[in-house]
């Protein structure tokens, strides 16, 4: 098996927000006046659109308090002071590895549109990426809508991508869609939960990847 294109996660693949949006949505609910979730709680729905951690934190609140909570993370997450948005030391020399040897890249986010085209200037990444999609333009994950958009914007087939994400919600959006996937353990989901959804590996760390594409070509 070896894939023409590459499709990341960004929260906790890429990025090392994981952190940073767990401490968003905490400081959210304390401004909202909510019980504040605990960190594990957020941990485990990181990689689900907005309205769905919301709907999932918060599943009594009215939608006027789950607006306001959707609206105030916003606020407080797109903020340009908040400075949230530090790539992994080895996504960059990952990207650039890929590219060089002729891989398609892409992004798959649970992000909205205005929150990943700012990730993506902050990091100055934009070169990178042939095409991209996000929770605010297609079913959240894991729906296989955003690899079929991808796909389809590409002229390939999934079964001709790798998704690569640190959660269930990656591996599962892949498994809806016929592509095969890669987890890695830098972000939400450990180890264990991630080999539940039967990912052809789990690395550690995205300097690992270049070399197992280059066994799956080997193989």
């Amino acid at each position: 098996m070896q894939p023409k294109l590459i499709i990341f996660d960004w929260d906790g693949t890429l990025a090392d927000t994981t952190s940073p949006i767990t401490r968003c949505f905490q400081a959210t609910f304390a401004e909202c006046g909510l019980p504040v979730p605990d960190s594990e709680t957020v941990r485990a729905l990181i990689g689900y659109n907005l309205k769905t951690i919301v709907s999932r934190l918060a599943p009594d609140a009215s939608e006027d308090t789950q607006t306001l909570l959707r609206e105030t993370y916003t606020a407080h997450y797109l903020n340009p002071n908040n400075h949230n948005m530090r790539l992994f030391d080895t996504a960059i020399p990952c990207l650039q590895t890929l590219k060089q040897q002729g891989y398609w890249l892409a992004v798959a986010t649970g992000k909205g549109r205005t929150g990943l085209d700012q990730a993506i200037a902050q990091t100055g990444t934009a070169d990178f990426w042939l095409a991209t999609a996000c929770a605010s333009e297609q079913p959240s994950k894991p729906a296989p809508d955003m690899v079929f958009k991808l796909c389809d914007e590409l002229g390939l087939r999934p079964s001709e991508s790798l998704i690569v994400g640190d959660t269930t919600y990656d591996l599962e959006m892949a498994a809806n869609a016929g592509a095969p996937a890669v987890g890695i353990t830098t972000g939400a989901h450990s180890a264990d939960t991630l080999r539940q959804c039967r990912p052809l590996a789990v690395i550690n760390s995205l300097n690992e990847l270049p070399e197992l594409l280059a066994g799956f070509q080997t193989a």
